[in-house]
This record gives structure tokens, C-alpha cells and sequence, in this order.
């Protein structure tokens, strides 16, 4: 199984908008994988975000955007 993923800048291109505007619609999307950091094991920091998300999902979201 080799599903493709996208990254939010990605996802930015294709939809000619802000990565900010992307990673909002995003986030909690069911299937859309976080590779970022949690914020309370950096002491504080912020916590960063490292979005992939499968085809699948991307598909999903755009059909919904569409209507």
C-alpha cells in the first residue's frame, strides 16, 4: 500500500490559497496525519505542525468544498 500524501504547502498551491487557511480546514480531519511536535515535551515552546494528508482525505475535503 503506497498512498500519496501532501504537504500543506502543497495543498496551498493547488488551491491558490494561504497555507495558514489550508492547515485550518485540515487539522482535524479524521485520516490526516500530525508529525509535529506536542507543545508541553519542548517546555513551553510552541508545538509545531507537520501535516500529511493522504489522497483520500485531500479528495474528500475538496468534494465537500466544491458544493
Amino acid at each position: 500500500m503506497s498512498e500519496q500524501f501532501y504537504t500543506i504547502q502543497e495543498i496551498a498551491e493547488r488551491w491558490r490559497v494561504d497555507p495558514e487557511k489550508v492547515t485550518r480546514i485540515i487539522q482535524n480531519k479524521p485520516g490526516v496525519l500530525d508529525l509535529g511536535t506536542p507543545a508541553n515535551i519542548k517546555k513551553r515552546k510552541r508545538a509545531y505542525r507537520i501535516l500529511r494528508v493522504p489522497l483520500a482525505v485531500l479528495t474528500r475535503v475538496e468534494r465537500k468544498r466544491a458544493k
